[in-house]
């Protein structure tokens, strides 16, 4: 993808997750991963919390790969999840308001 497109996911992500907590880790990977592509690392940037989040998460499952999860490791992962969208809620929300400013006009 160009980094144009690269700017337009973002937003369909930002977007996203100002609406709805739904699919929040594979959103917030995604950002982390498209804040990577277009500045080289996605540190000190606005996408640095997806970055942060990512990282802290990476064991959790992605929508793709719950079906093969097991029920036990789904309830505790999603306990976690929203333990992680409570502490992040007010980062994430600057930080998507904060790519949409930036890039809604690509």
């Amino acid at each position: 993808m160009s980094i144009e497109q690269e700017k337009i996911a973002a937003c369909e992500h930002a977007k996203a997750l100002l609406d709805s907590n739904s699919l929040f880790i594979d959103r917030v990977t995604e950002l982390s991963y498209i804040g990577n592509k277009i500045y080289g690392q996605c540190w000190e940037t606005e996408f640095h919390v997806f970055g942060l989040i990512a990282s802290e998460a990476d064991h959790l499952p992605l929508e793709k790969v719950r079906p093969l999860c097991s029920q036990d490791f789904l309830e505790k992962s999603d306990k976690e999840i929203l333990e992680l969208v409570d502490f992040y809620s007010q980062d994430v929300g600057n930080a998507c308001k904060a790519i949409l400013s930036k890039f809604s006009n690509v």
